[in-house]
């Protein structure tokens, strides 16, 4: 089989950490060496110079935004199989080659993700004590299977273990669902998971597969405007057929969110929008 892998990296201003990114696919036990395809979006700096200077072929989005950026680097491969990397994060040394495997050993499957481990980027590099899955509980009896997750779609309402860095997923399953939504600035990949975990299976793999960097620009999230994102996602999976028998869990998200986002508008002293959440979540 043809197991030739393209890793897409959309990169904003990355120079401080491009060339390491990059780096850490390169250090793959791979055969075909992977191709490393930098997507850049808006950069005012030399993120572009540092990601050729150390392998990557580079091309600009055509639109703002990850979902746009990992678009457009996927067209631009050829590749059967396509894997993403934001630009601050590492792959472990190794880590690739499992998982692609299995997901080549599986035709029926679209997509494989793995463990991720969190570090800080503060100087020393302090590796956080649990993984993603140790932290969230997430196993063989949590998935279902050893390699297989049984009733993904269910399951990833119940929790996001889906992390993008260590997702690898076949170019034909991404082909036909579309790819991410470029309307979604936020939680676009979670969409993207839920529509895959709506028509194909889903694999697990419990090697990590993903540092992520911890620092000053991803910890400030606008929450309003996730937990917004994240209810225009449940709407969409809503009117999927295949999520007839999810109704009154996605209805009960959505109050939840709606009711979390009254109390932020009363916090901040923004009684009309507190109520306009408080209707909507009543009515959802």
């Amino acid at each position: 089989m043809d197991t030739a892998l393209s890793v897409i990296i959309p990169a904003h201003n990355a120079a401080r950490w491009i060339a390491e990114a990059i780096g850490s696919v390169h250090a793959q036990s791979l055969t075909p060496a992977p191709d490393v395809v930098v997507v850049t979006d808006r950069c005012s700096d030399d993120t572009a110079v540092l990601a050729q200077a150390a392998g990557a072929r580079v091309i600009d989005s055509p639109a703002p935004g990850p979902a746009a950026a990992r678009n457009a680097g996927v067209a631009a491969c050829r590749t059967p199989f396509v894997a993403f990397l934001d630009a601050d994060d590492l792959w472990p040394p190794d880590s690739c080659a499992a998982r692609l495997a299995l997901l080549d050993a599986t035709p029926d499957a679209a997509l494989v993700f793995g463990d991720c481990q969190q570090f800080d980027d503060d100087g020393t590099r302090h590796m956080h004590a649990q993984s993603l899955f140790a932290h969230a509980g997430l196993d063989e009896r949590f998935f279902g299977d050893g390699t297989r997750v049984i009733g993904a779609l269910d399951k990833l309402l119940d929790a996001d273990f889906v992390t993008t860095g260590t997702v690898i997923m076949r170019r034909t399953a991404f082909d036909a669902l579309g790819g991410f939504d470029a309307s979604l600035r936020m939680v676009e990949d979670l969409d993207l998971w839920l529509r895959t975990a709506a028509r194909f299976p889903l694999l697990w793999h419990p090697q990590t597969a993903l540092l992520r960097r911890r620092h000053g620009s991803n910890l400030s999230r606008d929450t309003r405007a996730m937990r917004l994102a994240y209810i225009d996602v449940l709407a969409r999976l809503a009117s999927q057929s295949q999520a007839g028998h999810l109704t009154a869990r996605i209805s009960a998200l959505q109050r939840r969110e709606h009711f979390g986002l009254a109390r932020e508008a009363v916090t901040g002293l923004k009684p009309l929008r507190a109520l306009r959440h408080l209707l909507q979540g009543c009515a959802a």
